[in-house]
């Protein structure tokens, strides 16, 4: 049987890894964009070297940020200086919009390239709208993180969230996490209904093994990590592919699919612009929220049919600290320390997913503090940054303004252009702003205090979680709904396997759900 998946990221992945215990060899057809030459041969050169031993022209090269600079705008996530895997950065994605673009990707590894590695599974209370239930997708939760690298503790957030894993290696937190995290157990919070905090849940190699790197405490993490210590799923692509357990083709771009006498037309582009087609019995779509929906709208030929796109939406609330917090940077990890989630009565029963920590590298840049400077502005600067919590908040899909897209015939290429415009809605700020006055009243419990003025949110740049334009539903109505295993209406051989399929998204993170659910529609099919 002839199998194939599009798309490389973590749901694609997912699939794919049940696909080969089941003893498919699948084909996995992707763009598979990559970092440009100079910074990968920066990067491969760093990951050589101790931290302590790196240039400095170097590491300025791998951790720019010009965006972190825009005082306006949520600051963009990059990967080693880069933003090669948002496909904004392509010159024929054809998409068009009003100015505000939803995150889609056109990288190898999709966006796990440039991700938080930051994991938690649902809740069921944010799960609502689905079909199915948490207990249905707890058997792959297990099954993905049995194989990953995991850093978690069964600690307080395991009441609401459990770890799902006997295979955890957690990090050292940093002194200054780990005196927050010894505060917020020694106060009140630890009282509060509704209120669920613990150590952060990360998809992260904290010790060497005999294969790989461990963390190096390099202080860069929100960057990238050249030790390649943060989980990608480019990480098991490369594996399959030297193990011969997948064919990956790459330099692809799917833009039509068929279904014929029990068979699959996957019609695309290839590397060398040429329009080429595969027949195959089955077809795996893990394209990405926005590539997905390009391919199943131009293959039902749906044009001017409008879907909504789900977003999250989210915001950072600096925190300030009388009692000084230790400062270990530059050797320690930067990624998120501690998770606090909590409920919000007056908004909905939805978690609000809070990722606590001291400063990092991209909030350094931020103030303009340099360590390595000499001088009384630099030494104030330092001594501020002890006193400083950085909360980032991310609500579910229920209270955030979303994307509308639809498909317009190209006559320019044979890829259909996708139109997107930003939803406008008053929603997203009452929001925050009830999820704000929440987030102050338990931060005050604990030392901390938020400074509003500073505060930034998503709501006119958009949030990273998108979803829900093929949304899971029992009854399928409108073409672009899809059956428990992703199969859209009218279709018995295609199955939409990523966040698009979602019918609502929870605060708390969405890429190890994306990839239980992926392996739930791989394993559950009867394959013929």
């Amino acid at each position: 049987m002839k199998i194939a998946v599009i798309g490389s990221g973590l749901a694609a992945v997912s699939a794919a890894k049940v696909l080969i215990s089941r003893g498919f060899k699948p084909i996995i057809l992707d763009k598979g964009e990559t970092l440009d030459s100079e910074k990968t041969s920066i990067v491969n050169k760093l990951s050589k070297l101790d931290p302590n031993e790196w240039e400095l022209e170097d590491k300025k090269i791998i951790t720019s940020n010009p965006t972190i600079k825009d005082k306006n705008k949520f600051p963009l996530k990059m990967a080693f200086g880069s933003d090669y895997f948002y496909g904004k950065s392509l010159k024929n994605a054809t998409i068009e919009t009003d100015g505000k673009l939803p995150p889609f990707s056109y990288a190898k590894g999709g966006f796990s390239v440039g991700w938080g590695s930051t994991v938690l599974a649902p809740d069921d209370c944010d799960l609502q709208a689905w079909p199915i239930k948490r207990d249905q997708l707890e058997p792959y939760f297990k099954k993905n993180l049995k194989d990953l690298p995991y850093s978690a503790l069964n600690d307080g957030l395991s009441k609401y969230f459990p770890i799902y894993s006997k295979n955890i290696n957690p990090l050292e937190l940093t002194k200054g996490n780990n005196q927050l995290l010894k505060d917020m157990m020694e106060s009140n919070i630890k009282n509060k209904e509704e209120v669920s905090f613990g150590q952060s849940r990360l998809l992260v190699r904290s010790m060497d093994n005999k294969d790989a790197l461990g963390c190096k405490k390099c202080g860069y993490c929100m960057s990238g990590c050249v030790y390649d210590c943060i989980y990608k799923s480019t990480q098991d692509i490369d594996t399959m592919v030297s193990h011969g357990s997948i064919d990956y083709i790459q330099g692809v771009i799917v833009y039509s699919l068929e279904e014929i006498n029990k068979k699959v037309k996957i019609s695309f582009i290839d590397k060398d612009n040429s329009y080429e087609t595969l027949i195959v019995d089955r077809v795996f779509v893990g394209a990405g929220a926005v590539g997905s929906t390009r391919i199943v709208l131009q293959s039902k030929k749906l044009y001017k049919h409008e879907v909504r796109l789900q977003s999250t939406v989210a915001f950072v609330a600096p925190m300030l600290r009388m009692k000084r917090l230790p400062v270990d940077w530059p050797n320690a990890n930067t990624l998120p320390g501690i998770f606090l989630e909590y409920k919000v009565n007056e908004l909905s029963n939805h978690w609000v997913h809070t990722q606590l920590s001291t400063p990092n590298e991209l909030v350094f840049q931020k103030l303009g503090i340099d360590f390595l400077k000499p001088g009384i502005i630099q030494a104030i600067k330092k001594n501020i940054v002890g006193h400083l919590v950085v909360a980032l908040c991310n609500l579910h899909s229920d209270h955030a303004n979303g994307y509308v897209l639809s498909l317009e015939k190209n006559n320019a290429t044979i890829i259909d252009k996708l139109i997107s415009r930003r939803e406008e809605m008053n929603v997203p700020e009452m929001s925050i702003k009830r999820a704000l006055k929440k987030l102050s009243s338990l931060g005050r419990m604990f030392g901390c205090y938020v400074l509003d003025p500073f505060v930034q949110d998503t709501i006119s740049s958009g949030g990273y979680h998108v979803g829900g334009t093929l949304p899971m539903k029992i009854i399928l109505e409108k073409d672009t709904d899809t059956n428990l295993l992703g199969i859209p209406k009218g279709w018995s051989r295609i199955h939409v396997i990523d966040s698009s399929t979602f019918p609502s998204l929870p605060g708390t993170t969405i890429g190890l759900l994306a990839m239980a659910n992926a392996a739930r529609i791989a394993s559950e099919i009867e394959y013929d």
